[in-house]
């Protein structure tokens, strides 16, 4: 066969606009249980909230918090056990001065009741209790009996009220976001049995009569498949969806055939192998004979015989080389396909610095952060919140000797999967709000929910790009102060009074004023 000759290498930027140009995807509506690492092609709005009841967050008696108030390890507070409520069942029974109720984790509050003891702070006398769900589980009643509680309670402790994960007409995934374990719960706990995502479908072809599949036994001169398996992995870390069609030899009938089956079910081909300009390279001929070439040739090394060309779908031909193959993707083909799809990744791990002080749990621990800018924020909604792993994008580990870790101590975070990146980050409390504003604002946002402190502190340190925090005219008066911060007091749709506060030299006070009108208006 004819020698190839690379007539012209074109520049990096004249081939991503070529790539730009012909690849393109589309969306469809999958169940839930093929949604993962998908891409949502949609805002993910809760229909419902989460819970959906006041529930226990921890096994123990069900209390009013006044009746503990008094309570200590050696003068216990006594109260009589009416019943047993059980998780799935409707309490029948309701709370009154002096009376508690056993509760399971999960379970519905009973009605008079505000807080719960854990179990671990109580001492349970007397004959065994009678259960008091609408539906017991088991038959039969028992005398009442009584419990000793050996440490008080606040209105609300160990419970978790309805709606305090998630809330009802709430924005709980952003269109764009790559759906993980943690998403696909997030998703699962507002009823979503289907979700739209967007799609992208890549066939993949590895060329070369010397190539043989993994599970054979190499003979002299041969070599194993690597290409199809690390380009199959890559495009799903895209989020797109790989067809494997196997091993091509150097046949240009058999290639013609495998390319044209690739070409009528995907979105996208990739070829790897054959592109180069030896006598033996089939593929420019191929893609020539059957199709367009748009560019044979890259100005970059080790991707130089790269190969651009539509037979109906783009087809990219990729170097025969595992290295040079993998390295041209995630260079040229990974950034246009994660565009498609809507969605952008970083670093998969690195070091950071915290974004404020932790106290430990003084045992070895495990602390969702996020990460803004090599700043690690503490992520933390609670034990029972879902949304806790949906916020973070990694962890930290902190041993048992360690109490207390201050603000600007090295860490390496763990990430969980891909880090997206924010046009705009935004620190502050409460959580709703940040929420809001981060859901109402015309571009990405990242919301970073810390105390107002920390968050100001962020903003002048340029970690974050704004914070917004609960006015307080003390805590406004000594921030007037410093010249380089704009502050501007808005309230908000909770009718509650916030401080806006930015570098100057990041906006003016006309862009302040303009962006929350958008958000409040």
């Amino acid at each position: 066969m004819k020698r190839n000759e690379f007539h012209e290498l074109i520049s990096i930027e004249k081939a991503e606009q070529i790539l730009k140009s012909i690849i393109h995807g589309s969306t469809e509506v999958v169940p839930l249980d093929q949604a993962y690492r998908r891409i949502l092609a949609e805002d993910v709005v809760a229909a419902i909230d989460v819970p959906s009841f006041d529930r226990a967050d921890m096994d123990g008696y069900a209390v009013r918090a006044a009746d503990t108030y008094t309570a200590r390890e050696d003068a216990p507070v006594q109260l009589v056990i009416r019943g047993v409520v059980h998780a799935g069942y409707v309490p029948a029974l309701s709370i009154s001065a002096g009376v508690t109720a056993e509760i399971a984790t999960g379970a519905m509050l009973p009605d008079g009741a505000d807080a719960v003891v854990m179990v671990e702070y109580t001492e349970q006398a007397g004959a065994s209790t009678r259960s008091a769900s609408s539906t017991p589980p088991e038959s039969g009643e028992s005398a009442e009996s009584s419990v000793l509680i050996r440490r008080a309670v606040h209105a609300g402790e160990n419970v978790m009220r309805a709606g305090a994960d998630i809330k009802q007409g709430h924005r709980v995934l952003s269109r764009g976001t790559q759906l993980g374990s943690r998403e696909v719960g997030v998703l699962a706990a507002i009823g979503r049995h289907d979700v739209s995502v967007s799609s992208l479908s890549v066939g993949i072809v590895s060329t070369g009569t010397e190539l043989v599949p993994t599970d054979e036994p190499l003979q002299a001169g041969q070599v194993h498949d690597v290409n199809s398996h690390t380009i199959c992995a890559a495009v799903r870390e895209c989020g797109a969806s790989p067809v494997m069609y196997g091993i091509v030899s150097d046949d240009p009938e058999k290639t013609k055939e495998t390319l044209e089956k690739a070409i009528s079910q995907c979105d996208l081909v990739l070829t790897s192998g054959s592109t180069s300009a030896g006598s033996g390279d089939i593929m420019p001929h191929i893609l020539k004979d059957h199709g367009e070439i748009l560019a044979h040739g890259i100005n970059i090394k080790p991707g130089k015989p790269m190969i651009i060309a539509k037979m109906e779908k783009p087809v990219i031909g990729l170097p025969g080389f595992p290295t040079s193959a993998l390295s041209m993707f995630h260079y040229m083909v990974a950034p246009r396909i994660r565009d498609v799809l809507g969605y952008e990744t970083v670093v998969k791990h690195r070091q950071a610095v915290l974004g404020t002080r932790v106290r430990s749990a003084g045992r070895h621990q495990l602390l969702p952060v996020a990460l803004v800018r090599d700043c690690a924020f503490p992520v933390q909604r609670g034990s029972g919140a879902i949304t806790t792993l949906a916020s973070a994008d990694g962890f930290i580990e902190i041993i048992p000797d360690i109490e207390i870790m201050e603000a600007g101590d090295r860490v390496e975070v763990v990430i969980f999967g891909e880090e997206s990146v924010p046009d705009f980050v935004l620190a502050g409390t409460p959580a709703g709000i940040v929420d809001m504003l981060a859901g109402m604002m015309p571009f990405r946002v990242r919301g970073i929910h810390a105390g107002a402190t920390a968050s100001i502190d962020a903003v002048q340190n340029g970690i974050v790009d704004a914070a917004c925090v609960p006015f307080h005219a003390e805590r406004h008066s000594s921030l007037q102060g410093i010249r380089e911060l704009s502050i501007t007091r808005v309230t908000l749709h909770d009718n509650h009074e916030y401080m806006f506060v930015v570098l100057q030299d990041r906006m003016v006070q006309e862009q302040i004023g303009a962006l929350l009108s958008r958000c409040v208006g």
